[in-house]
């Protein structure tokens, strides 16, 4: 965030450059486009020719580390976004000593399992207040599901990430009509 306000200071003072420079030219009574020659190819009398070009010549010079520094802006912007796209993703936690009792096969494009998150491969440690002890061969898990139709299932899975085991809080809404069969857009084996 800081890297941004300190590209987006620096884009300001140097637009205030480049309009001093304008200014400049045009107390001189020339613009970037003024003819530095007369109508006889000489160098016009009536200005400082010199002056002029090396005005013009800042000025080019100027717009390019603009342009140079918009680019910078943007890149910075684009970090800065995906950073906080990051920081609203869910967030890994080290895994407890809470065994799985259920695996992720597959996940259903746009889904409701797909919208909360879930990945093929993810083992499932709690499932709103289905757990390992208590699943009794997943029907409590296909129980809760139906009891919470279009609300929202506190989940905790287990997800290798970076070689490492993590548990994942996510938040499941099972739902009809979501362009796919059944309530939740995935396959859900024992373990």
């Amino acid at each position: 965030m800081e890297r941004a306000q300190s590209l987006m200071k620096d884009k300001v003072a140097l637009e205030n450059e480049i309009r001093t420079l304008e200014l400049d030219l045009k107390g001189m009574s020339a613009t970037r486009e003024t003819s530095l020659i007369d109508s006889e190819g000489f160098p016009r009398a009536d200005i400082d020719v010199a002056a002029i070009r090396e005005i013009r010549r800042s000025l080019i010079c100027k717009q390019n580390d603009l342009k140079a520094l918009m680019a910078e802006i943007e890149q910075s912007l684009i970090s800065l976004h995906q950073g906080s796209q990051d920081s609203s993703a869910p967030k890994p936690k080290p895994v407890t000593m809470r065994r799985p009792f259920a695996r992720i096969s597959i996940v259903e494009h746009s889904s409701p399992a797909s919208e909360a998150g879930l990945l093929a491969g993810d083992k499932i440690v709690a499932y709103g207040l289905v757990n390992a002890s208590n699943h009794n061969k997943l029907r409590l898990l296909i129980e809760e599901t139906s009891n919470n139709i279009d609300k929202p299932i506190d989940i905790e899975v287990e997800r290798v990430v970076d070689g490492q085991p993590q548990l994942v809080e996510l938040k499941l809404r099972p739902r009809r009509k979501w362009g796919g069969d059944g309530l939740l857009g995935c396959f859900i084996l024992p373990l």
